[in-house]
């Protein structure tokens, strides 16, 4: 019995030991960088002057130094039939650099800058979810209208 008790208390060991000397996990201050200095994707269905609404898919690649990064946005314009079914409009890819601010009431703001596309500004509500804004960084007010995107899991 012990002869066969030894091998499988080995391999044990030597798999336990294996799983220790993998990478260490880390912690980021997500306040500042939501994404812990990796790929973050957000979504969410905004008003649309055009359609019924605009899905709107946004990955954030941040920089080591957690102050921006490079993004990519999709936006699909969409309707539905008489049926309920949803049907794609329209898609457009934009990419380009973002940056991390504060706004003057202390919260953090991304600042989304495309290739020609203008400026788009989010502030950073928690860990999971960004609000667009304009650029005077204040939250629409209109009832009814959702300009959140949420943290996808």
């Amino acid at each position: 019995m012990k002869r066969k008790l030894f091998p499988i208390t080995a391999a044990v060991a030597l798999l336990a030991l294996g799983a220790c000397t993998g990478k260490q996990a880390t912690t980021a201050d997500t306040s500042t960088n939501p994404a812990g200095n990796t790929d973050k994707v957000y979504t969410g269905v905004l008003p649309a002057a055009d359609a019924e609404g605009v899905r709107y898919t946004v990955l954030l690649d941040y920089d080591d130094d957690t102050n921006g990064g490079d993004y990519d946005l999709v936006q699909t314009y969409f309707n539905t039939d008489s049926t309920g079914v949803v049907q794609d409009v329209a898609s457009f890819a934009t990419e380009g650099d973002f940056s991390v601010g504060t706004a003057p009431s202390g919260q953090k703001y991304l600042k989304l800058s495309g290739n020609g596309a203008g400026y788009m500004y989010f502030l950073v509500d928690g860990d999971n979810a960004l609000i667009m804004t304009g650029e005077d960084l204040t939250p629409t007010e209109t009832p009814g209208m959702n300009y959140t995107l949420k943290a996808a899991q």
